[in-house]
């Protein structure tokens, strides 16, 4: 049986092939929070945002992608209320001068104020609130008049004019994929300083808060519902109407999400589940909030957050701003789904990946081929120059047909080549063996089986596409 700290470090190993910590390579001089991803890493996030857009936007009516500035005005955070409300309790132990937030403190030391690293005990008096906003200064002043933004959606909602001035009709959503900032007092796992999200931001009058065009098609999913400390199994529809998801548009996105996660991303639904915010705990714009949490490492981690921001955002925006951001006479309220890129591109890793499967004695990334990072590993049982060749030749194929490949053939002994592919999760890994030069054929390995065909190069384009559309070998 594996110990816990090998199991650790293989984990720590594996997720290394997608991502590190930014500037790694200054050491004490980096700043935490934020991550590089690497090849396989932005491979796989890229295939994630390409689900998303098919999923959410291409196959649901009225919704649109747009992409905003990653710099607004402080004015606009001043009217969204992120100036005053955007911030976390902190406190400072005056004898290492450490600094805590004091939610993950209270956690770590099970309801006790006191300091971790030397248990000095702290004052709940010298709790300060600190903004997690990154404010600038742009152009020739030396007064701070900008900031980062710490969500895409504001973005939407100050061009809710230009939408409608270019022919959209309520209801509509407009979707943004782009970076958001976010100063977080100790970010650590999957918390970050600089990430990706993906929002959407639904525009509907209340008149049509409880309906929507393909409800029908999500109304009976069964979900876990974490609500009052228990998770309960309960079908979407009836969660509506017990008060627990505030209207239906907000429903039909939740039972998206579910269908996307388990069907498309390939994550167990064991490891899902709907948490129910209680009003204590709600953003300051929220008048009802469920979170999407995935369980990495034993711990429950928000991958999306919905909520029910009312008309909250259209009427700051319009009083501050002094423009019309109304549908005759009435402010729309806003539905948000609101995805973060980076930690579903760590649950993708985490929840498909097999430290040790029972039929190898290596690792195993077993990710759905429709987001694989790397798609096509090309092998080889020797390494003379008349092999690797034809190894050479076989990937330039590959790649003009579209594929992502990936060359393992300079990896030593084959073992070592299959396990490197399997750690990658790479589907399908194509040999050149002694047969090659013989019979001009090749085989093709199934990561998830191991097993394999023998197919001739001149077909090799075909007999991929008909594995991967799942007429092959099981």
């Amino acid at each position: 049986m594996m110990s816990q700290s090998k199991s650790k470090q293989d984990i720590e190993r594996f997720l290394r092939n997608f991502y590190v910590n930014s500037a790694e390579i200054y050491k004490g001089r980096n700043v935490s929070g934020f991550i590089d991803w690497l090849p396989p890493g932005a491979m796989l996030r890229q295939k994630i945002i390409d689900s998303w857009i098919n999923f959410f936007i291409r196959k649901i009516p009225n919704v649109f992608l747009m992409d905003g500035s990653t710099i607004l005005p402080l004015s606009v955070f001043e009217a969204s209320g992120h100036l005053a409300n955007f911030t976390d309790p902190v406190i400072k132990c005056p004898k290492c001068s450490n600094t805590y937030r004091v939610d993950h403190l209270l956690k770590e030391t099970n309801g006790k104020l006191i300091c971790p690293r030397d248990l000095t005990d702290l004052k709940e008096q010298e709790i300060k609130q600190k903004s997690l906003m990154l404010e600038l200064t742009v152009g020739l002043t030396d007064e701070i008049n900008a900031a980062l933004r710490p969500e895409t959606a504001q973005n939407i909602y100050i061009n809710f004019m230009n939408f409608k001035a270019i022919g959209l009709k309520l209801p509509f959503a407009i979707a943004q994929i782009g970076r958001s900032y976010r100063n977080e007092i100790s970010p650590r796992g999957s918390r970050l300083r600089e990430f990706v999200q993906m929002e959407i931001e639904e525009f509907v009058l209340p008149s049509h808060l409880n309906s929507h065009p393909l409800y029908e098609s999500v109304k009976g999913i069964k979900l876990p519902i974490f609500y009052e400390e228990q998770t309960i199994e309960i079908e979407l529809n009836e969660a509506v109407k017990e008060g627990l998801v505030p209207n239906v548009r907000l429903a039909f996105w939740i039972g998206r999400e579910w269908q996307w996660l388990t069907n498309e991303l390939g994550l167990p639904g064991n490891k899902i589940r709907f948490r129910i915010v209680p009003p204590e705990e709600r953003a300051f714009y929220s008048k009802g909030t469920v979170d999407v949490e995935v369980n990495m490492e034993d711990d429950w981690v928000e991958i999306i957050g919905n909520a029910y921001r009312t008309d909250y955002d259209l009427t700051v925006h319009s009083k501050h701003s002094g423009a019309n951001l109304s549908e005759n006479g009435m402010v729309p309220h806003v539905v948000e789904p609101s995805f973060g890129l980076d930690r579903i591109a760590m649950a993708v890793l985490l929840l498909n990946y097999d430290p040790s499967p029972s039929d190898r004695n290596w690792p195993l990334f077993r990710i759905p081929y429709k987001i694989s990072p790397l798609e096509i590993g090309i092998a080889s049982l020797y390494h003379s120059d008349e092999y690797i060749n034809i190894a050479e030749k076989i990937d330039l194929i590959l790649r003009s047909l579209g594929y992502v490949t990936f060359k393992l053939f300079e990896r030593g002994k084959i073992d070592a080549q299959y396990a490197k592919a399997d750690t990658l999760g790479i589907p399908l890994v194509i040999t050149i063996d002694s047969k090659t030069l013989e019979e001009n054929t090749v085989t093709i390995r199934n990561r998830d089986t191991k097993a394999q065909i023998r197919v001739n190069i001149g077909e090799i384009g075909q007999a991929i596409k008909n594995l991967l559309l799942g007429g092959g070998y099981g």
